[in-house]
């Protein structure tokens, strides 16, 4: 029953922004101060618990809405200030302190015994802390309206099946932006891309450096690639993360096989076993197979397959 106010389109003055956010609370307060008066003239009967029940609702969301905690107003507003000061650190600057405030409700709620307004702050903390750790590649590219539109133009692109325009405005992304979050957004797109043109070495040489970023689709095409690429401690450094992400046997298979490429007799057994667990059933077949000639003559291993 309250109000909501933002805008969409291109980026505005500060002090415009913020008004346009602060419209929303204010528009609380005015149900407010008219349910008030109204409840006055209707003051009995169903209609006059209604208005009393529609005030005192207001009034609560109304100032809770105004704490300085995303993703409330009262948090849309602080982050606004603090990107006015500090450009594109404030948005960093806005996700720590509102992790620190909603944790500091969640104390104060739970200890009052509010145990559902509680997690509602405790899923704020946490939400907040981690926008604030994956905040920390946001560069000033990142707040560039020109570089947002050629974004944009390229998902565009991808989305109608011009592959080779979006890869280019992919590349000349990358090449423009040079880091932050659209940085490496337009790089594991353009890796995708790449990949699917053929062009293994150019996707790995420019996914490698991202690799402690990378979200779990792109991680999982590093891992693929780094194996056909025969960079096997590559795909060993990977294997856990990127089958935390996705538990394929596929997944598990190339890492058994990069693992017996590099004598680690112990760790190609551990991924057959946990391929074998996610549904490969004819791992008999599988181990005869050259990949594991390194290792063939290991004792642990004779006993693995003699036990198969």
């Amino acid at each position: 029953m309250g109000g909501l106010t933002y805008h969409d389109g291109d980026k505005l003055p500060f002090w415009k922004q913020f008004f346009i956010t602060l419209n929303g609370p204010v528009f609380g307060f005015i149900i407010v101060i008219v349910v008030y008066f109204l409840k006055d003239i209707f003051s009995s009967g169903y209609v006059g618990l209604f208005l009393e029940q529609i005030l005192l609702i207001n009034i609560f969301w109304t100032v809770v809405n105004l704490l300085p905690v995303l993703p409330l107003d009262g948090g849309q507003l602080l982050r606004l200030t603090l990107e006015k000061f500090f450009a594109y650190k404030g948005i960093r600057y806005a996700f720590l302190w509102s992790a620190i405030i909603s944790l500091g409700f969640c104390l104060l709620l739970f200890l009052t015994q509010n145990f559902l307004a509680g997690a509602i702050f405790f899923l704020f903390a946490f939400e907040n802390f981690d926008n604030f750790r994956k905040s920390r590649f946001v560069s000033e590219s990142d707040q560039r309206d020109e570089y947002k539109k050629i974004f944009l133009e390229a998902e565009m692109n991808l989305r109608q099946g011009n592959k080779e325009k979006a890869l280019a405005a992919f590349e000349a992304l990358r090449a423009a932006s040079k880091q932050g979050l659209i940085y490496d957004t337009a790089t594991q797109y353009a890796a995708f891309l790449h990949y699917d043109q053929g062009h293994l070495a150019e996707a790995y040489k420019i996914l490698l450096p991202l690799k402690d970023r990378l979200d779990p689709d792109a991680l999982a095409l590093l891992h693929r690639i780094a194996f056909e690429q025969g960079d096997f401690s590559m795909v060993m450094e990977l294997a856990g993360s990127v089958f935390q992400y996705s538990p394929e046997a596929e997944i598990a298979l190339r890492s058994a096989y990069a693992a017996a490429s590099l004598k680690l007799t112990e760790a190609s057994i551990g991924w057959l076993q946990t391929a074998r667990q996610s549904g490969v059933e004819n791992l008999k077949e599988i181990v005869l197979e050259k990949s594991f000639d390194p290792i063939r003559s290991d004792p642990a291993f004779q006993e693995f397959t003699t036990n198969l």
